[in-house]
């Protein structure tokens, strides 16, 4: 059977960012107004938007995460602010105004997968390419990217798609 996993090297190049810390509930208005903040601001650049837009969680201690029980998860859900940045690829490298940031992310190394269905599941996922790492002998970096392959707006939660990237030491 083929591994769900694979380790890449991939260059993200220039994207434009707007960091966040909200909780779990925030999230879907949090990513309708930033990807559409950074779409209207990389039109005005008289650029375009190179791929699907993502999000990059920061500050990821994989090991705590792997070893949470089901009540500290949900504990979580209502407690903690997560640390992440919304942003999209452009075709041509802009810079930063106010709350949206100018990056560029060159070759590395990263852990990739495919998760089928809907983002609350997400996590199941991530356990196992953490596992999956760590039987490989490599370590993970502390954050993760989620790049949409598609939307709750335009398909059932049943298949979306979301590509993981977990960076690799």
């Amino acid at each position: 059977m083929e591994s769900p996993f694979e380790i890449i090297e991939k260059e993200i190049g220039p994207v434009i960012e707007i960091e966040e810390s909200v909780p779990i509930w925030k999230m879907p208005a949090t990513f309708g107004r930033d990807f559409g903040l950074i779409s209207d601001y990389i039109e005005s650049q008289g650029s375009s938007i190179r791929e699907m837009p993502y999000a990059r969680y920061l500050d990821i201690d994989w090991e705590a995460e792997s070893k949470m029980g089901f009540f500290s998860q949900l504990l979580r859900v209502f407690s903690k602010k997560w640390h992440f940045q919304v942003g999209m690829p452009t075709a041509s490298k802009l810079s930063g105004e106010g709350d949206l940031i100018s990056r560029t992310f060159e070759r590395r190394r990263y852990v990739k997968s495919l998760h089928l269905g809907p983002y609350k599941d997400v996590g199941k996922s991530y356990d196992a390419m953490i596992l999956w790492l760590k039987e490989q002998g490599e370590v993970a970096e502390g954050e993760s990217i989620e790049i949409y392959l598609n939307s709750p707006q335009d398909v059932e939660q049943s298949e979306l798609e979301t590509e993981l990237l977990i960076p690799i030491k």
